[in-house]
């Protein structure tokens, strides 16, 4: 397998424990400690970020010995940066993961489900800081560690649901990514079983295995399937821009002007919330200048492709995010004006 190739199927993995882990399946015995996850979760699926904080930092004030709190405070900076392309803040999430593994190692019930799933978090968002940071091994090790701690969650309890989720993420696109080595174990309709009976239940769980499953039925050029599952995501969560991108994704398979209509609704959703995202709006206005030149208007495709290319000066930062898609601009640009140029 290619090391670009590992890398991704990787990052969907600890992707997904993060996404995962922002719905509580099992409603925690501690009715406010409940329903202080749901406020905060409820408000991080809304772009809410700034009451999230406000609402963990509650979660964390009011029951220190606990490492929810803590670990929340750190989803939702990650979550946040994820949705605004904006740098980590390394030091807040640092201190955040390091001091929600003080508090796991001085549980009392080391062998209760709420410790092994605890853990299991600590150690998924910790890989995932860990390759955001380009420490391979560690995040490595750290993300094989969340995969025990949620297999003994599921020795515990066979329908804990967010561990399900995890797992079945990581068996599906192990097996898909790494089916070609022989001897190989291929999981795939086991993975995908874990992840559509995590989502079988009208609770906090629902969008936990969404994106998963999404870009699954996409893998599996299962459109319909996948349009149906966004459809009713979005109408639970109807400003939830990851699922609005993935739908729209979805959507280009079938029906590319309904594919660019929810492209657009993006956009529009950063500047509603006033949080403008140059790189997302790189991404999304090249992918709309992609279907227009399927649609065959050339025009509009290359207008984007101006837009993109001749009305920002982006930052280092942004550039290095970017990586190689301006060069894919340029490459579709030139094309355009090729084709605009022979049809006249």
């Amino acid at each position: 397998m290619l090391e670009t190739e590992r890398l991704a199927l990787f990052k969907i993995f600890l992707l997904n424990i993060l996404f995962a882990s922002l719905i509580f399946a099992e409603s925690y015995p501690d009715k406010q400690v409940d329903s202080l996850l749901k406020s905060g979760i409820k408000c991080i699926m809304d772009q809410n970020y700034d009451q999230a904080e406000k609402t963990f930092l509650t979660l964390d004030q009011n029951y220190p010995s606990l490492p929810l709190g803590k670990l929340y405070l750190a989803a939702n900076l990650i979550s946040k940066s994820g949705d605004f392309s904006s740098p980590l803040e390394s030091d807040k999430i640092d201190f955040y993961l390091r001091s929600a593994t003080v508090t796991c190692s001085k549980l009392k019930d080391k062998n209760s489900i709420w410790t092994s799933y605890f853990w299991g978090l600590v150690k998924g968002y910790s890989a995932y800081f860990e390759f955001q940071q380009g420490k391979w091994f560690s995040s490595f090790t750290d993300a094989i560690n969340a995969v025990n701690y949620f297999e003994n969650c599921l020795k515990i309890d066979p329908k804990f649901n967010d561990a399900q989720i995890a797992i079945g993420t990581y068996k599906y696109w192990k097996s898909v990514k790494a089916g070609w080595i022989p001897f190989f174990t291929d999981e795939t309709d086991e993975g995908l079983k874990y992840l559509e009976e995590g989502i079988e239940k009208e609770s906090y769980n629902y969008p936990a295995g969404v994106v998963s499953l999404l870009w699954i039925y996409i893998n599996q050029k299962q459109t319909g399937k996948a349009i149906q599952l966004g459809e009713e995501s979005l109408r639970k969560y109807p400003k939830c821009r990851n699922f609005k991108m993935i739908l729209a994704r979805a959507y280009e398979d079938n029906d590319l002007n309904k594919a660019i209509t929810l492209y657009n609704d993006l956009l529009h959703s950063y500047e509603v919330d006033n949080a403008p995202n140059r790189v997302n709006e790189v991404i999304i206005k090249h992918k709309m200048a992609q279907d227009f030149e399927r649609l065959k208007n050339y025009q509009r495709a290359l207008n984007l492709c101006d837009d993109i290319l001749f009305k920002k000066k982006y930052t280092v930062y942004e550039k290095k995010l970017l990586d190689d898609r301006l060069e894919r601009v340029i490459a579709l640009r030139k094309k355009m004006n090729t084709l605009i140029k022979d049809s006249k």
